[in-house]
């Protein structure tokens, strides 16, 4: 492993267990056999707080959805209350150590790895009726934004194939769950609502990000 020292014990899995408690955790997790059955043992928690000081005074941050790096020291959760991105180093996964948040101008709903990059989904629709988003593609290493696809509409979940050709983008165009349809009894959600999701598949062996 390039001088670095191996997570885990050989043949153990390695799980990912968010815990969005009132101090909003990751907690890292090992799964060992034991008997023949797999089990999942809390190996550290961090509190994403201490990821970005300026949060702590109004202990407003969460931890939603992660992704670790290929060679699984870091992991890259988003924080849509904060509007941005964090970074975990976990070299050593009982001992997990902040490595940094990057704002982003709007709400990030997703993130995924392929290679060196992570594929973050940001929101930035400014109202029900006029949805909008786009996917952020950033160096993992020098964490600097390299490209910006619009997505033209609100993303929701982001996920990457097996073989890493292919990224699908789901676009929910969420409802307003406030406006009610005198059609249904009782009265739900307001449907149908326009526009309607949809789902975006972009080709990841172009040549890198620029293509």
């Amino acid at each position: 492993m390039s001088g670095k020292r191996r997570l885990l014990p050989p043949m153990a899995t390695v799980g990912l267990a968010l815990s969005l408690a009132a101090s909003t955790a990751i907690g890292i997790a090992e799964a060992a056999g034991r008997g023949g059955t797999p089990q999942f043992e809390r190996v550290s928690t961090f509190e994403v707080l201490k990821n970005d000081p300026a949060a702590v005074r109004t202990n407003t941050r969460v931890a939603e959805i992660l992704a670790a790096s290929g060679d699984g020291m870091t992991l890259i959760y988003v924080d849509s209350v904060g509007e941005q991105i964090g970074f975990l180093d976990i070299t050593d996964p009982t001992n997990p150590v902040g490595a940094g948040v990057i704002p982003v101008d709007g709400e990030p709903t997703s993130v995924a790895v392929v290679g060196p990059y992570v594929l973050v989904a940001l929101n930035t629709s400014p109202s029900f009726v006029s949805p909008s988003g786009s996917l952020l593609v950033f160096d993992i290493a020098s964490r600097s934004l390299i490209r910006t696809l619009d997505l033209g509409g609100q993303p929701d979940s982001v996920a990457v194939s097996p073989d890493k050709r292919y990224a699908a983008v789901v676009i929910e165009n969420e409802r307003n769950e406030g406006l009610n349809n005198p059609g249904l009894t009782p009265p739900q959600g307001g449907l149908p609502q326009l526009p309607a999701g949809f789902l975006v598949i972009i080709e990841l062996n172009g040549g890198g990000p620029a293509a």
